[in-house]
């Protein structure tokens, strides 16, 4: 079955759209963002080395031989899960 796509509704815009047509561009006004960070090095606390940050997490990058190994793994023993889901 063959649909004229000319005939549908579009979300195409070119019919409204006239290059011709110079339409006045509004200056975005900046406002309060240029003072926003005017002073934050002042704001934020200085934390040494032994302050305890809550949200700090040690980690080493793997490489890629122990990043393939910990993959391979994990997809043997989902499709083991898998496997046995299936047929339980």
């Amino acid at each position: 079955m063959s649909v004229d796509m000319n005939s549908q509704g579009s979300d195409s815009n070119e019919e409204d759209y006239d290059p011709n047509c110079e339409e006045e561009e509004e200056d975005e006004d900046p406002g309060d963002i240029e003072d926003y960070y005017d002073g934050v090095a002042n704001d934020v606390e200085q934390q040494g080395a032994v302050a305890f940050d809550p949200e700090e997490y040690q980690f080493t990058c793997l490489t890629y031989k122990e990043s393939e190994s910990t993959l391979n793994e994990h997809m043997a023993t989902l499709a083991a899960t898998l496997k046995d889901g299936l047929t339980a």
